[in-house]
């Protein structure tokens, strides 16, 4: 369902009902005794070595004057409350040799309001408070619990529906531009869900045996380039299902640093691993590319460096890369240029940076010293998780930018590798000066595909240049067909409708009902009380679904990295699952709790987004797409979950958050 109907108040509690709210009204106000404004977010009693506790959930752990807490992200007992229901024995490992054991008597989720508890949920029942100048038992009213899952599992159909974009029937459209002539590029564009991978692939594996079948003895060299490591592992096994074993599937940053170092000697062999995101901004600005001849024409500072060399020294071409991202007054020029994009204090840290690169090692510095006397405890490098890691080290940027420096010097670049296709999916995450060199890469006759989608852009370290800038820069302009795909193969349409809104708030203003679907199995909003109130309902909706829908593929997607490292950890003490930001999906039934940046081009039975908070998506364009992206990638089912503050894209794309009911912890009046 698409939103959730206020719950009408009940009726009263009962007798032993009422006894129970008296207990848990009591142990809090025995904690703000001692505690004034703790949070008091759950109560779990259990029986264990023959004595009955009551532990109040909260951001610490202690026990005082008879009054037990504990951590619910960090205490052990904890993981209880999320993995047991009422009834359950449980066990706790605390370290190889200690394990807690007992029984759960009683676990509530308790939201408190105004300094006084407001509502109790026990999964079966919800206790909700209401304004009311009468005795005790008045001041309660008991509805049905909110804690059960709306994640509905697959029916028949569903379930019996083609998993693979590869084993599908093509469209009149998808099959026209698969089958156009070999020497004629494509440009494919289209909504998420759309089929653009699955034309992309379809036409490669068309044209490898059009190849095969005209030179049987020639090599037919096809390149698919991609920005993230999962896309690249899912289009390698697609390839596979179509026959096609021999393609090089690579992420553009695995590529180019392999034909970088193919192509220049004397490059650093290691890799930045501290690049801020402003750094890796500035280098893959389009404006940088109006500074690149005057590196190759030679600065005056540069003409006086050199004039200081010895006759033993010889300029590298690495040194380009110092003169251009250390000299201040370019960087100056650059910033100036970029419309407002860059500022004086990203330039400030590519010049920090660019300063440690060309640093020497901690080993380096000190090699007149006995090699046995800089090991270090660990084993790791001197100057391992310090500020000088990046000493002597290249960033994948720098790449594709040694690249067009030696194509303005020399009007070529033969070393780089040469293809007779060229395949580009997500193309709206790639940069101008990657374009280029991307373009130089194919062969004479040979031709490329480009697919993506400008509303997908998330890459924070990019402004998508556009697709007409795009074709230029890769040098196909003028032997391009463009396709834009017009029928949806992956979302339900309440699901797609809420995508469209959200990228595009004006999507639904001629639609009569105005706002999102309501009452639709495939999109479900949920507000929680707290953290411990969305883990609570995450964790066990997931494990409701993983008894029922056993097959089904489901990405819990955070809208960072860091987030989805923390919910993991939170998740794992319920439920099994996988964490995965670095793109090892596998691509199986089971749960992975992942991030918006990993997720691009992949799609899962269901998606679960739980930070749908304006922290995480502020009411800025970037958040838009980066939620369109997350949203879209389910085949089934969106669950979107908040604690706190909704982010302000909700409102603006038409859900009708007063439909929500109010505030989990507000009380209500009688």
């Amino acid at each position: 369902m698409a939103a959730l109907a206020r719950p009408s108040l009940g009726r009263p509690p009962s007798p032993p009902e009422l006894a129970r709210l008296v207990e848990l009204e009591g142990l809090c106000a025995a904690l703000w005794e001692l505690k004034p404004g703790a949070q008091c977010l759950g109560r779990l009693r259990v029986r264990s070595a023959g004595r009955t506790r009551d532990l109040l959930l909260g951001g610490e752990s202690f026990v005082r004057g008879g009054v037990g807490m504990i951590d619910w992200e960090q205490a052990p007992l904890a993981e209880v409350f999320f993995a047991n229901e009422v009834g359950d024995e449980y066990e706790v490992e605390l370290d190889d040799d200690h394990a807690i054991e007992g029984e759960v008597l009683a676990r509530e989720l308790l939201v408190v309001a105004a300094g006084r508890l407001a509502v109790v949920d026990d999964g079966e029942l919800r206790f909700v408070r209401v304004e009311s100048g009468g005795d005790a038992a008045v001041c309660w009213r008991v509805e049905p619990s909110q804690l059960r899952s709306p994640l509905v599992p697959r029916d028949s159909r569903e379930r019996d529906r083609v998993s693979s974009p590869i084993e599908v029937e093509l469209d009149p459209v998808q099959r026209g531009a698969v089958e156009l002539e070999p020497g004629c590029s494509l440009l494919i564009l289209g909504e998420a869900g759309f089929g653009k991978t699955t034309v992309a692939l379809h036409r490669l594996a068309r044209l490898r045996a059009q190849a095969r079948r005209e030179r049987p003895k020639p090599q037919f060299r096809a390149l698919v380039l991609v920005p993230t490591p999962g896309l690249r592992n899912l289009l390698t096994a697609l390839l596979e299902r179509l026959g096609v074993d021999d393609a090089e599937v690579e992420t553009f940053a695995g590529w180019i640093a392999a034909q970088g170092r193919r192509a220049f000697r004397d490059l650093p062999a290691r890799d930045s691993r501290d690049t801020s995101l402003a750094v890796s901004r500035v280098k893959r600005h389009p404006a940088l590319l109006e500074l690149l001849p005057r590196i190759v024409a030679k600065t005056e500072a540069m003409r006086e460096l050199e004039a200081g060399y010895r006759d033993d020294e010889r300029v590298k071409i690495r040194d380009d890369l110092l003169h251009l991202f250390g000299d201040r007054a370019l960087l100056d020029e650059l910033v100036a240029s970029s419309g407002g994009e860059l500022t004086a204090g990203m330039a400030a840290q590519v010049i920090a940076h660019t300063k440690i690169q060309f640093s020497p090692t901690s080993e380096q510095r000190y090699a007149h010293v006995d090699a046995d006397r800089l090991q270090t405890v660990d084993g790791l490098a001197i100057d391992e998780a310090t500020p000088d890691q990046d000493a002597e080290s290249l960033d994948v940027e720098d790449f594709a930018l040694l690249f067009e420096l030696e194509r303005l010097r020399r009007g070529k670049n033969p070393k780089l590798a040469r293809y007779d296709h060229v395949l580009l999916d997500e193309g709206q995450e790639f940069a101008p000066v990657e374009f280029a060199v991307i373009g130089r890469a194919l062969a004479a006759r040979g031709s490329l595909t480009l697919a993506g989608d400008a509303n997908q852009q998330v890459d924070e370290t990019l402004r998508f240049c556009g697709w007409e800038r795009a074709l230029d820069e890769l040098g196909v302009a003028t032997r391009t067909q463009r396709v834009t795909l017009k029928e949806s193969y992956r979302c339900p349409p309440a699901l797609e409708d809420f995508a469209r809104r959200v990228v595009d708030p004006q999507a639904g203003a001629g639609q009569q009902s105005g706002g999102v679907a309501v009452d639709d199995p495939a999109l479900c909003f949920t507000p929680a009380a707290h953290e411990l109130d969305l883990l609570a309902r995450l964790s066990a909706a997931l494990a409701e679904l993983r008894r029922r829908d056993r097959l089904a593929s489901v990405a819990v997607v955070c809208r960072r990295a860091a987030s989805s490292r923390r919910m993991y950890a939170l998740l794992e003490r319920a439920v099994d699952c996988r964490l995965v930001v670095d793109g090892d999906f596998r691509f199986t039934p089971g749960i992975s709790v992942t991030c918006v940046d990993a997720i691009k081009g992949l799609e899962f039975d269901m998606v679960v987004l739980p930070d749908l908070n304006a922290a995480s998506y502020a009411a800025d364009a970037a958040s838009r797409r980066a939620l369109y992206v997350a949203a879209t990638r389910a085949m089934s089912r969106l669950w979107l979950l908040w604690a706190g503050r909704p982010s302000p894209l909700l409102q603006a794309a038409g859900v009708e958050l007063d439909a929500l009911g109010r505030s989990p912890g507000a009380p209500r009046r009688a």
